[in-house]
């Protein structure tokens, strides 16, 4: 069966890539980076003032999401500066954080519901 937009083969090349393009987002500083760059361009030595990373951190995790076009740069002068390639990279964050948000709503309902049950009935 085919999902929404296209069928995976087990042995094709779209899983690497995709694979790859996700392991760039699954690290917690990376999404640091991402997140501070979805409020507008910055050169490496304010996202290393902003995140608290070292500024060889930064420019390893920079590397990784230029290499699979979450960021774009561009060179003045001595500066380097960082800025999301599209609004993709905002979306997956978005769409990540909402994701959670729904879930720990449902969690907080579940333990609403179990804390309920557990207080003891006042005698009226």
């Amino acid at each position: 069966m085919k999902g929404p937009s296209m069928m995976f083969d087990a042995g094709s090349m779209q899983f690497e890539i995709v694979a790859r393009r996700l392991k760039a987002l699954a690290d917690p500083s990376r999404l640091a980076v991402l997140r501070l760059l979805c409020g507008g361009e910055r050169c490496v030595t304010e996202i290393v003032d902003e995140t608290g990373l070292g500024q060889a951190n930064v420019s390893k995790h920079l590397r990784i999401l230029l290499g699979e076009g979450f960021v774009r740069a561009r060179r003045e002068r001595r500066n380097v500066f960082y800025r999301l390639s599209n609004g993709v990279s905002e979306e997956i964050c978005a769409i990540i954080c909402k994701s959670i948000r729904e879930q720990a709503s449902g969690e907080r309902r579940a333990l609403a519901r179990y804390e309920g049950r557990k207080r003891p009935r006042k005698a009226g």
